[in-house]
């Protein structure tokens, strides 16, 4: 159950599948920002991409669920898989502010997303309602993000940036204070088109999936017809 008043985590992607990179950088999230819980938001359709998941969106659903089962602070909205097209960001987060109307949110986002954001649906009502936490990786260059942010909307960036102790790069929105931080997470080279790879050629998928994702996966065959998935 969801405190009245908590700090919530909006971590939304396809999920096909469920991998430990996605895990580890919500755990590292979790614990940096002293949140009080990470909600998994599976997309029907991404926006931004062109083709459809692989995996249905049930057979991804119960992927996330295997994978996050006995994480008390884990936790799997269906809102974009129920609607059942393609779900804007902006929407989503709206939604789940009216069902935890007293809860903080933080839309956690890879730093790929990061020079796209002023692209998105109503990307100025993301920026000035909602924290927006960019997954780094250390060594990436700080100034070269610093310029780019303050160009966003060509030169019209909502935000200007904020001298910190901590080893984050955060910026301000100027009308809200809504923050927008750059956060160093360990760096996790996976991504679900790799596994998917390596599943159909029989590989490992140690550190890569886990356990009971794998085996969920061998059992129900949801890559066998797309990927001529050989199994292991």
């Amino acid at each position: 159950m969801f405190k009245d008043e908590c700090q919530i985590g909006i971590l939304g992607g396809s999920f096909d599948p469920v991998h430990i990179g996605h895990l580890g950088l919500a755990q590292e999230i979790y614990e940096k920002f002293d949140l009080d819980r990470i909600l998994f938001v599976p997309a029907f359709q991404a926006p931004h991409k062109k083709t459809a998941p692989l995996a249905s969106s049930t057979y991804r659903l119960e992927m996330l669920k295997v994978a996050l089962k006995g994480s008390s602070h884990f936790s799997i909205s269906d809102k974009e898989i129920h609607r059942k097209e393609v779900s804007y960001t902006i929407d989503t987060l709206n939604d789940l502010q009216i069902e935890f109307p007293n809860s903080k949110l933080f839309l956690i986002i890879g730093y790929d997303n990061l020079f796209k954001l002023d692209s998105w649906k109503d990307a100025f009502k993301i920026m000035k309602r909602y924290t927006i936490v960019v997954a780094s990786r250390p060594g990436m260059n700080l100034n070269f993000s610093e310029e780019n942010i303050l160009k966003m909307f060509k030169g019209h960036s909502p935000y200007i940036s904020c001298k910190t102790t901590s080893k984050n790069q955060e910026f301000y929105h100027q009308e809200t204070g809504s923050r927008l931080i750059i956060c160093n997470i360990r760096p996790r080279d996976i991504s679900s088109s790799l596994v998917r790879e390596q599943l159909a050629q029989g590989k490992s998928m140690e550190n890569l999936l886990p356990r009971e994702v794998e085996r969920y996966i061998i059992e129900q065959k949801i890559y066998h017809s797309s990927l001529k998935f050989k199994p292991i």
